[in-house]
């Protein structure tokens, strides 16, 4: 008789609780998204219209907002991108968590490689800028950004793992001929043997190297302007710490749930700053650092991608100014006194290898053509 009360007061239990279910589902937090899936406006809650249209809005609301609704959609996102299946064509889903960028015709197979005519534009074009930086006293640099499956090929999904062509950054750091001059920052070697040792160097769910990636590139790029530029100051483990770090990543935003966030790792901030920042809206120059602490170091201009949000901490420690400028602006010529600058970095992504910064063109006061900004490098 007991064990039969028991079995009653439990099975009410279960009973309201599984009436109650729902209600939990709204009190209780639920996953943020922004589902690619979703092909329509969810109903949001209304308090116009007549008695009867507010209660079938209300009807609807209940409808698209049901109780952990947004829990099994981001379930079934998780389990299709664990089965490599991407709700974006952006995105490629990878193994063990991993997401990788797919625009811009990335080079995830290595074929043939470059032809030699698209090789020698590319050096034609940045040994005009070698010649004429140089005649104003600048040193001029192309530092090249590996993309993730560059430095990550072994998540790839079997059918896009690199084959055994030529890696095309190697092949633009090879002149075409003699006469060439282009001078440039490879940080590759580093990434990759970062990476080997087990140092995370790019995030699982965004695009971009993590803070180690740019404590490692910064260190590379320290290696190849020191020689030239003694006046830098090179930042060491003892002037940084590191804390940990975990932000949604661009490529989860892409996939459509802003609930999956990146793997947690370092952020990196140095100990001490003298670095003060101003910012321009719609001009040029749309960023510059000055260091105080470094009066008789360098000036650097870098003509940037979004790689070099990773650097900014430790670049802006080792030059007397930073001035930064977006690669997409339209044109230098609107960059007042360009040979007080010592140094200019023009930052180029793998991905983007061949789009030109149409601010390259009119630097000699002559209309070149291709001045919309790219060329036909594929």
């Amino acid at each position: 008789m007991k064990a039969k009360k028991i079995v009653m007061g439990c099975t009410v239990v279960v009973f309201f609780l599984m009436i109650l279910f729902p209600l939990w589902g709204w009190v209780l937090p639920q996953p943020v998204l922004d589902s690619l899936n979703e092909k329509r406006a969810l109903t949001e809650l209304s308090q116009t219209g007549t008695a009867k249209e507010r209660i079938k809005n209300a009807e609807a609301y209940l409808d698209d907002h049901l109780a952990f609704r947004n829990v099994a959609i981001s379930a079934t996102l998780q389990t299709d991108l664990a089965l490599g299946v991407s709700p974006s064509d952006l995105v490629l889903a990878g193994s063990d968590g991993w997401l990788y960028f797919v625009e811009g015709g990335e080079d995830f197979r290595r074929g043939t490689g470059l032809t030699d005519e698209q090789i020698k534009e590319f050096y034609d074009i940045h040994q005009h800028l070698t010649d004429y930086f140089a005649a104003l006293g600048v040193d001029y640099r192309v530092m090249f950004c590996p993309d993730k499956h560059s430095i990550y090929p072994q998540y790839l999904p079997l059918t896009r793992r690199l084959g055994n062509g030529p890696w095309e950054l190697k092949q633009l750091m090879t002149p075409p001929g003699e006469g060439y001059s282009v001078r440039f920052i490879d940080v590759s070697d580093a990434l990759m043997n970062a990476a080997a040792s087990g140092i995370k160097q790019y995030y699982k769910t965004d695009s971009h190297w993590n803070f180690e990636g740019g404590w490692t590139a910064y260190q590379a790029l320290m290696d190849q302007l020191l020689p030239e530029h003694p006046n830098l100051h090179r930042l060491t483990e003892d002037d940084i710490v590191r804390s940990d770090y975990d932000a949604v990543g661009d490529l989860a935003e892409l996939v459509g749930d802003k609930n999956m966030t990146t793997d947690i790792t370092a952020y990196i901030s140095t100990k001490e700053t003298h670095v003060t920042r101003e910012t321009f809206p719609e001009q040029a120059i749309y960023e510059t650092y000055t260091n105080a602490a470094l009066p008789d170091g360098p000036k650097m201009l870098m003509i940037c991608d979004s790689f070099r949000i990773a650097m900014i901490p430790f670049l802006t420690e080792s030059v007397r100014q930073l001035d930064l400028m977006m690669n997409e602006m339209p044109s230098m010529i609107t960059v007042e006194n360009l040979s007080s600058y010592d140094i200019i970095i023009y930052e180029a992504v793998e991905r983007n290898r061949f789009w030109l910064w149409a601010g390259i063109y009119g630097l000699d006061g002559e209309e070149e053509e291709g001045s919309e900004g790219e060329y036909e490098g594929e």
